[in-house]
């Protein structure tokens, strides 16, 4: 799933912001609030549910990691 960091999405009961951003304020939610957590974007896929979220988190970290 290739999704860009720069579109505008909503993150529930958040408000709306850059994908990037709301991936990083969900991983910062706390756990019982992680669960209810969505992000709502105009392409598809449409909702992304915390699953989703955590995997797109660990792969744009990944891309952040300095390589030896």
């Amino acid at each position: 799933m290739a999704l860009d960091p720069e579109e505008f999405v909503t993150l529930t009961d958040h408000g709306s912001m850059k994908l990037r951003a709301a991936v990083l304020r969900a991983m910062t939610l706390l756990p019982k609030e992680r669960k209810r957590t969505t992000i709502v974007r105009e392409s598809e896929p449409a909702i992304l549910n915390f699953e989703q979220i955590k995997n797109l988190a660990a792969q744009w970290d990944e891309r952040l990691m300095p390589i030896d």
